[in-house]
């Protein structure tokens, strides 16, 4: 296991009439379809991107919302030499991100962003089979019981290759590219959302950011 302190926040231009969207071509059921999960509460499928991201500006300068990214990487896929690039990618989805668009800087160079990532491997789940949304809400228990408060987050959970998920009748390589939703754990509300592997780097990273932005407009402007 690896353990490590993190905060990223979203940060959008506040000049325009879309201050808060960094998706104005896109209606809100365009990024996300509201589902029942096995235990009967809500959860939110992440839809293919319309549109592409606008108004989003590099961490640090002003604007608005502040929502932390925080990452899991579950599976012992990722003790693979090879992944260790594409972990760092993606504990930092907005450390290469400057007015919507990807830049080449180091995600810990200074001035990016105002804490370092936290990144928590647990890679002693057994591979090659489905893991669930209640299985995965009970590793999140355990993983999450002793973490600090979880307000404005959102725990980002990275499959490896060999974990494919489920969300009641609903497959990870059929049904969704991605899903977002909630965890009540002694009292408090955990925001995560499952992003299962892609083989191709790019568009894992796309989809991360993607689902990323989802979870986190959700949080700021959605009722629950």
């Amino acid at each position: 296991m690896r353990l490590s302190t993190v905060a990223i926040s979203i940060l959008f231009f506040a000049s325009s009439a879309f201050a808060q969207d960094p998706w104005p071509q896109e209606k809100l059921e365009q990024r996300q379809q509201t589902v029942i999960n096995e235990d009967g509460g809500r959860s939110y499928l992440v839809l293919p991107a319309t549109a592409p991201l606008v108004s989003l500006i590099k961490p640090g300068q002003e604007g608005v919302g502040d929502v932390k990214q925080r990452t899991i990487f579950l599976g012992s896929g990722w003790s693979d030499l090879s992944l260790r690039a594409r972990e760092q990618r993606l504990s930092g989805l907005l450390g290469r991100i400057r007015d919507g668009a990807q830049v080449d800087y180091p995600i810990n160079a200074p001035g990016n962003h105002s804490d370092a990532p936290f990144t928590f491997e647990k890679l002693d789940i057994a591979g090659n089979r489905t893991i669930s949304d209640l299985e995965l809400q009970q590793i999140l228990t355990e993983v999450l019981k002793d973490a600090p408060n979880s307000n404005n987050a959102v725990y980002m959970v990275f499959l490896d290759p060999t974990l494919r998920s489920s969300l009641g009748s609903l497959l990870s390589d059929k049904h969704f590219i991605a899903y977002h939703g909630y965890l009540n754990l002694s009292g408090r509300k955990i925001h995560y959302a499952v992003v299962p592997f892609q083989s191709d780097a790019q568009v894992a990273y796309q989809t991360a950011l993607r689902t990323f932005m989802v979870a986190a407009l959700h949080s700021d402007n959605a009722q629950h």
